[in-house]
């Protein structure tokens, strides 16, 4: 699951009724259309409901929040949504402190081509990407992330 952290960023955010996918998509996952970066949210209805990993078949509607009517806001997100690299897990993921020697930054993740994010050497030279703030709790271990513009 991925969540905003507070309720106003649903009243900020802006949404395209008309957003289609070419490929099957899995719900809580990123889509770039357009050259915009949507996190998809689909509500989910039925037997499905109460099921992870729910896919959106190909061409179906999706409700797709543009990710960078967050710049400067925190996403809750479950560790299911981060793609991991060999030798990579949820140790890796870095909170900032300065007071630490040496000083540790703030892991740096980016969307890849799966639609999950994954840890990035450093910030994009453009586009979306998110900077880990802590690590928490949600349905399983979690991170909060601060959405940020390259």
């Amino acid at each position: 699951m991925i969540k905003c952290e507070t309720v106003g960023m649903i009243e900020i955010a802006k949404n395209n009724p008309l957003l289609k996918s070419e490929n099957d998509v899995t719900n809580y996952d990123f889509i770039t259309a357009d050259g915009i970066l949507y996190l998809i949210c689909n509500t989910v209805v039925g037997d499905d409901a109460y099921r992870e990993n729910v896919t959106i078949k190909a061409g179906d509607f999706l409700n797709g929040f543009e990710v960078d009517a967050w710049i400067g806001k925190k996403l809750v997100i479950d560790e299911k949504h981060i793609a991991y690299a060999s030798g990579q897990d949820y140790d890796s993921l870095k909170v900032a402190d300065a007071s630490a020697t040496p000083a540790v930054a703030a892991t740096i993740l980016t969307v890849n081509a799966n639609g999950k994010l994954a840890i990035a050497a450093s910030a994009p030279e453009s586009g979306i990407y998110f900077k880990v703030t802590d690590k928490v709790n949600l349905t399983e271990k979690a991170v909060k992330v601060l959405v940020c513009a390259a």
